[in-house]
C-alpha cells in the first residue's frame, strides 16, 4: 500500500490518495460516491482477482483526508471536479486508465470527460452510477434513498444527522450491513462537513449529451434492489452508449461492489482485461 497527497491542479486542494495491488499493472481508478470514503472499496484492494492491476482509489475533495474547503463552488464547478481526477492521472502518470465510479461519482467522471475528453481512458464502469442531479429526468430516476434520506445529511443538529445517516446505511444495501463496517461507515459518512453535503446535493446537471458522445469501452453494473439510483438510469444510459454492457445483479442494493463482491472483481477484472486487450 502506498499513501500520498496530490494537489489539484486550478485550486490547489490536497486530495488524500491510496495505492493497492501491483504498482506495474494495468490502472484501476476507483472513485466513491456522496459523503463516502476511499476505504468503502476495501474489498477491491485486497482481492485475488484484482491483485495482478495497479489499484488507486482517493478521497473526493470534501470527504476522508482530503481537504475540505467549505464554500460551495468548490462543488458546484465542474472544472475543479475534472481537475481532481486529471491531477491524479497526470501525477501519477496512469497510462490508459480504467476508471471506476459509484453513485455520486458518475456525475464527477461527467465532469471530466465534458472537460477533458475520454483519449486518454482504457475505459469506464459505471456502478450504481449517477450522471444526472438537479433535473426532472433525474428525479424520476431516483429513489427514496436518494430523495428522502441523503438530505438528512444536512442537518446541523448532530444527533438528527447520525440517526439520518445509520437509516441511510440501513437502506444502502439489500443486504444487512455486518458490524464493524456499519459503524466503520457512519464513521466516514459523518465526517463530511455538512456544508459540503449541501452543496453536493443543490448540482443541477443533465450529461446526457457527454454520455452518448463515450467512445471507450464501457460497463454499466447495478443492482436491480437500487433505492438511490434506480436501474432505469443505468438502462438510459446502456441506451445512449454504442457497444456498452450492463450487468444487472438481482437481489441487489446500491454498493453491488460490496454486496456482491465475489462476481464483481471478477467482472471488473475481466473488463479491464478486455480493455487492455491481454
Amino acid at each position: 500500500m502506498k499513501r500520498l497527497f496530490i494537489t489539484s491542479k486550478i485550486d490547489n486542494i490536497k486530495l488524500a490518495v491510496e495505492e493497492f495491488g501491483n504498482p506495474i499493472g494495468s490502472p484501476i481508478l476507483l472513485i466513491h460516491g456522496f459523503a463516502q470514503s476511499y476505504w468503502c472499496w476495501k474489498k477491491q484492494f485486497f482481492s485475488t482477482c484484482l491483485k495482478d492491476f495497479r489499484i488507486i482509489s482517493f478521497d473526493l475533495r470534501g470527504h476522508g483526508r482530503s481537504e475540505k474547503p467549505i464554500k460551495g463552488m468548490s462543488y458546484l464547478d465542474s472544472r475543479l471536479w475534472a481537475s481532481d481526477i486529471a491531477s491524479i492521472i497526470d501525477t501519477l502518470q496512469l497510462t490508459r486508465p480504467i476508471i471506476v465510479a459509484w453513485s455520486y461519482s458518475g456525475l464527477v467522471v461527467c465532469d471530466y470527460l465534458r472537460h477533458y475528453g475520454d483519449s486518454l481512458l482504457g475505459g469506464i464502469n459505471f456502478v450504481s452510477a449517477r450522471t444526472k442531479i438537479g433535473t426532472h429526468a433525474a428525479k424520476r430516476m431516483s429513489g427514496s434513498l436518494f430523495l428522502e434520506l441523503a438530505p438528512g445529511f444536512c442537518s446541523k443538529n448532530s444527533k438528527d444527522r447520525t440517526i439520518s445517516v445509520e437509516r441511510f446505511l440501513d437502506n444502502l444495501t439489500e443486504c444487512k450491513i455486518a458490524d464493524p463496517d456499519f459503524y466503520e461507515m457512519l464513521g466516514y459518512n459523518l465526517t463530511v462537513p455538512v456544508e459540503v453535503c449541501q452543496a453536493l446535493l443543490q448540482r443541477s446537471v443533465d450529461n446526457d449529451d457527454i454520455v452518448s458522445n463515450l467512445k471507450t469501452p464501457t460497463l454499466i453494473t447495478h443492482g436491480d434492489k437500487d433505492t438511490s439510483v434506480l436501474l432505469s438510469m443505468a438502462k438510459h444510459n446502456h441506451s445512449l452508449i454504442p457497444e456498452s454492457q450492463l450487468s444487472v445483479y438481482k437481489e441487489t442494493g446500491h454498493a453491488p461492489f460490496y454486496e456482491k463482491p465475489e462476481r464483481f472483481n471478477l467482472e471488473l477484472a475481466r473488463f479491464v482485461t478486455d480493455c487492455f486487450g491481454s
